[in-house]
């Protein structure tokens, strides 16, 4: 089945995958991780934030803080409720780097295992590495 997604950072697409994202799970999930980093944010909306520089053209924090008061389907889908309360680049920061690579597997564990539970276990599959599976590029592995 082949579904076409709408251009990344339009409206159509941040509407279409909103509802997809888990927004208790990652409240529960990361109130035990994170605490301290929301500053009168939820971290639903920290993490939609997070989403929204993969998603959109703006591939910086600066730049999404720096957008945000005039994108209201961005703030829609972050869940912000208007454009005074934009979080800075440095509260964005703190909580990514705050948050780690586990939370992250935890979150897409959520959203596949509905997927995996409904396969055949005689279908046969594919597995797709990405780069946090390869080592690093360094000078240790260039050839000289």
């Amino acid at each position: 089945m082949n579904v076409l997604l709408p251009t990344t950072g339009t409206a159509a697409l941040l509407a279409q995958l909103s509802d997809f994202v888990p927004d208790d799970f990652i409240n529960r999930l990361l109130l035990r991780i994170v605490a301290g980093t929301a500053r009168g944010l939820e971290f639903r909306q920290l993490f939609r934030l997070l989403l929204l520089v993969l998603l959109t053209p703006a591939h910086s924090f600066n730049l999404l803080v720096e957008l945000l008061p005039e994108q209201r389907a961005w703030r829609r889908f972050a869940r912000l409720p208007n454009r005074r309360q934009v979080p800075t680049a440095s509260i964005l920061h703190e909580f990514r780097g705050r948050l780690g690579v586990g939370p992250l597997r935890r979150v897409n564990q959520h959203l596949l295992l509905p997927l995996l539970e409904g396969l055949a276990p005689e279908r046969k599959t594919v597995a797709l590495i990405d780069s946090t599976d390869l080592p690093a590029a360094t000078s240790t592995y260039k050839k000289s």
